[in-house]
């Protein structure tokens, strides 16, 4: 049940937002200035009283103040609230409308400006009205009384852009710190396997709380030698069950792991071949089966459904199981005594793993600024679950006033459900109050519930969604986005799944517990109808009703009834419905409040006409729909910053794109369809994000009348990411010397032999692809980009030499890829002070490359991992790369003769026993390469956390991934 002290963050958040935008519109308005001036007013002593209203929301939610049940003023405050807010969207249209020349009669600018009068004389009655009945006093008594204190929970206003400086500092990720006090039910297991195995006893469990730490233990013991060896098996699978599982989806995961593992391929498409392939292959195959997160509501049919009750699945084979409830383990076979209980941490395992979050600044050590006894009872308060003495720990780290920390013991204390997600709720209420951020991050974290459990959620998705729900902006609102997610990751509350050379998230999961919390909260105060990944086949009309967030992602609906009307609705995410067809033209025009809308990967072959009476829809996805063109009307989306039609079928983008003032975000990667740029696009100087990679067809040297010519590129000044392959075109001097934002710049070049000498204007230059067939030469002017921390060189054919690469300042990562004409690398990157920030090198695909330099003292002083990959003329690897101390990881695929030297030299490598040597073969990476592009063939997608990727970058994280996993690192 919600707290009877709530107020709505995210409509006081929204009301913010809102008023900012009219007043914005009103200072450009053409027409009805005298009235709109009056509104302006207004506006200001309105957006005064909401700061006041959220101070007191925030003062609530972190314990400062306490409310009986029946204590009414909230109420009140939440009914002004939501009130306010609609007639601020109406005010926002108006506005809007003023700022557009009319040519129309007199009489039509009369009613405009009666309108405004009108909706004057509505909020100044409501401000009267809030003054009338004292609430705004009473909530300023009560929050001048507090004498709110500057601390890390201080209350602050606004969404101003976070810095490094107020944001936590990074946390190292140590896996230690993650399975404390877990050694013993780890042992448990082991040797409950070596001694049950020749009782024939095939089926072990993991039993504990939600949080307890089942899913990383059971990660640790899939990962161990130890236990490999012990089973004796052919195949190691994984599969996470959930609450809600599709077995269609669990039964096509298992088969891609055994197709990978075995060498076939295999067309998951075909539902009963599968389940005979299936059946077949685990007859010639012994294997282990890891499930992880089982529920009773799959527990009984979960084998049956997987394959043929029959199979060997159900025998000999090996199955480890992880679930909340020792019956659920019995459903599926396991014996009571082949289970075991996870256990609270004891006292001082428990302080050990908060310690190593709290006092992150101090190195696990407490402060002495912190009375030792408060802060025990701090962590006795999370009582031994591990999740939650990670996440309360992190809500805490930073914090060394003992005022601050007795509050957080009373806010814990006084969770009468004594829950897990009563101790949780500490670090979420802390979010709100972070310096910096105001309220915004706690609703981002919200909003990820509408994502299915245990899903992987990229960043950049996620990302748009905020900006869609206005929750994130700024002048780059995707990088303000990513800082969100790295903070999130600091404070625990969601995974990393795979983090870029920089350390930033690039995908994550949210635990399902932490996802229940944020769903709890999201549906009772923030209006939000989250039901993703649940198999619903029909909309739920009647049941959404009433919310303004929707989330049915991952469902089987073929339609979106009629009787659906939403009017109030602010986003509707519909993406992995891929059997909806159809979305009407009534339904659209109900949602005229509508900021987001998802379509991803659904059926729709077109969008209703009338989709332009979506005046304030900020986000529209479209990626991998079938979709041949957009209605014209899209070019009323004013407020349009997004629109993403990656991989759809889109063969034609509308005429009047041009109009699209607001856009910032425009994706049309791998539309084999599409045939040329509007010229419209060149209108757009508020585009900061152009990836127009990977689409061979865009004609851009066959343009004619009012179609977008590479020159025309160059008006769009405020580009941050670039993304583009040019067709044969040459792109002259004048045209990127423009992009002095430049950050990350992806190019297709065909037909060109140098690059454009004005690119060295991009002085904020941060990441640089280049897949350059032609390319003779790579100017050592390269070195002139300080910032360039990345560089992937891919397919340059012709280039035989490489610029002076090492001695760029900041590079970090640098790959060269299938540049056949390279034969040796200059010695200079070999020399003392050589690359002197390089954490990751790989070399890939370099047929006639013979030698790597030798390093000398002073060189590579931070490389961490080493890749050599399909480099048949090399040689050896010199002993050097071994004896970096920095190194962590040497891989070599399909390097023979290298194989052959480090086979010769097995004794020395073993030496070297904090270098993670992986070796594969030449004719395992031929084979992953058949599979991989039979599996794109087939239209199968892949996510690699990499904003542009083309076919080749693809298949190396393919394979990458697949060794990784083979090898459980």
């Amino acid at each position: 049940m919600a707290d009877p002290g709530f107020i709505s963050g995210m409509i006081g958040f929204a009301i913010q937002l809102a008023a900012s935008r009219v007043t914005r519109d009103i200072n450009v308005a053409i027409r009805c200035r005298k009235e709109l001036d009056t509104l302006k007013v207004l506006l200001l002593k309105i957006q005064s009283m909401n700061m006041e209203m959220q101070q007191y929301r925030k003062a609530l939610n972190s314990g400062r103040l306490t409310t009986s049940p029946h204590h009414t003023l909230p109420s009140t405050v939440n009914s002004w609230l939501e009130e306010l807010n609609a007639l601020l969207e109406e005010a926002s249209d108006l506005a809007q409308h003023c700022t557009v020349p009319s040519y129309s009669h007199l009489f039509s600018r009369y009613r405009t400006s009666k309108k405004i009068r009108r909706l004057f004389a509505f909020l100044h009655q409501m401000q009267q009205q809030v003054t009338n009945q004292q609430v705004l006093e009473q909530i300023k008594e009560k929050v001048d009384s507090l004498n709110l204190r500057t601390s890390a929970f201080a209350c602050t206003s606004g969404d101003p852009i976070p810095s490094t400086s107020s944001a936590s500092p990074n946390k190292k990720y140590v896996e230690e710190a993650l399975i404390v006090g877990q050694d013993s039910a780890s042992n448990r297991l082991v040797e409950l396997i070596h001694s049950q195995q020749h009782k024939n006893v095939s089926r072990f469990g993991l039993a504990g709380k939600g949080g307890a730490g089942k899913t990383l233990l059971l990660k640790r013991v899939f990962n161990s030698d130890q236990v490999q060896s012990l089973l004796c098996t052919d195949l190691m699978l994984w599969l996470t069950i959930s609450q809600n599982p599709s077995f269609s989806t669990l039964r096509n995961d298992l088969v891609k792991q055994i197709a990978l593992k075995v060498n076939e391929i295999l067309d998951s498409r075909d539902e009963d071949r599968v389940k005979t392939w299936l059946n077949e292959t685990m007859r010639k195959h012994k294997f282990a089966l890891f499930l992880d997160d089982v529920w009773e509501t799959s527990a009984t049919s979960l084998l049956e459904e997987l394959c043929d009750p029959h199979s060997p699945l159900h025998n000999s084979n090996i199955i480890i199981a992880t679930s909340r409830s020792n019956s659920v383990l019995s459903q599926l076979g396991v014996p009571r005594p082949s289970i075991i209980q996870m256990q609270d941490l004891s006292e001082d395992d428990s302080w050990r793993l908060f310690s190593s979050h709290a006092f992150l600044h101090s190195e696990g050590v407490l402060p002495m600024s912190i009375d030792q006894d408060i802060a025990r009872r701090v962590c006795n308060e999370c009582g031994g679950l591990p999740l939650a003495l990670k996440v309360v720990g992190q809500a805490m780290a930073g914090i060394t006033q003992s005022n601050e920390w007795e509050l957080a013991v009373k806010r814990l204390q006084n969770d009468v459900t004594n829950s897990l997600y009563g101790k949780l709720r500490l670090s979420y209420v802390a979010l709100a109050d972070l310096a910096g951020y105001g309220i915004s991050l706690q609703l981002c974290f919200l909003c990820l519930a509408a994502y299915p459990e245990d899903s992987i959620i990229s960043s950049t998705y996620a990302t748009a969604y905020w900006i869609g729900e206005g929750l994130v902006a700024g002048p780059d609102p995707f990088k303000i986005g990513e800082m969100y997610i790295n903070l999130l990751a600091d404070r625990c509350l969601i995974e990393p799944v795979k983090k870029n050379y920089e350390g930033r998230v690039l995908c994550f999961r949210v635990h399902d517990v932490l996802r229940d919390l944020a769903q709890q909260f999201a549906a009772k105060e923030e209006k939000c109808f989250f039901q993703a990944g649940r198999g619903l086949r029909q909309f739920p009309v009647d049941v959404s009703s009433g919310y303004i967030r929707i989330s049915l992602i991952d469902n089987s609906l073929t339609s979106v009834p009629r009787t659906f009307r939403p009017s109030h609705i602010r986003s509707l995410l519909l993406a992995g419905n891929t059997s909806l067809a159809e979305i009407s033209k009534e339904v659209i025009g109900n949602m005229t409040s509508l900021r987001v809308l998802d379509l991803s990967r659904t059926a729709l072959l077109s969008l209703p006409k009338n989709i332009g009476i979506l005046k304030h829809l900020v986000c529209l996805k479209l990626p991998y729909v079938p979709i041949k063109r957009l209605p014209n009307s899209v070019a009323a989306l004013r407020s349009l910053q997004i629109l993403d039609l990656q991989g759809s079928d889109i063969a034609q983008l509308p005429a009047g794109i041009s109009k699209l003032t607001s856009l910032k975000l425009l994706d049309v990667a791998f539309c084999e369809h599409l045939q040329c740029m509007p010229y419209g696009i060149a209108d757009l100087t508020s585009l900061e994000y152009l990836n127009a990679s990977n689409s061979p067809n865009i004609g851009w040297n066959k343009c004619r009348r009012n179609r977008l010519s590479i020159s025309h590129l160059g008006n769009l000044n405020q580009l941050r990411r670039l993304g583009f392959q040019n067709n044969g075109e040459i792109i002259g001097e004048g045209i990127l010397g423009t992009m002095k934002q430049m950050e990350y710049l992806y190019f297709h070049l065909t037909d060109m032999e140098s690059l454009p000498h004005d690119m060295t204007a991009m002085a904020k230059l941060r990441e640089l692809c280049l897949i350059c067939p032609h390319l003779l030469k790579i100017e050592n002017s390269i070195c002139e980009f300080r910032h360039l921390s990345f560089i992937k060189l891919i397919q340059c054919d012709m280039l035989k030499q490489l610029p002076a690469l090492h001695k760029l300042p900041s590079l970090k990562h640098l790959d060269i890829v299938n540049c056949p004409n390279i034969e040796k690398f200059p010695e200079e990157f070999g020399k003392g002070g050589a690359f002197p920030k390089l954490e990751v090198f790989s070399v890939v695909d370099m047929m006639k490359l013979e030698q790597l330099p030798v390093v000398e003292g002073g060189a590579l002083p931070s490389l961490k991992t080493l890749t050599i990959m399909k480099c048949e003329a090399l040689q050896r690897l010199p002993e050097c790369y071994w004896n970096l101390k920095s190194v962590e990881k040497i891989r070599v695929y399909g390097c023979s003769k290298v194989q052959h030297v480090m086979a010769e030299e097995e004794n020395f490598i073993k030496t070297k026993t904090k270098v993670q040597t992986i070796r594969v073969s030449t004719t395992e990476i031929q084979a992953l390469e058949e599979r991989y592009f039979d599996m794109r063939h087939r239209g199968e997608h892949f996510y690699y956390g990499e904003f542009w990727c083309n076919e080749v970058f693809r298949f190396l994280e393919f394979a990458m991934s697949f060794i990784i996993q083979r090898n459980g690192i």
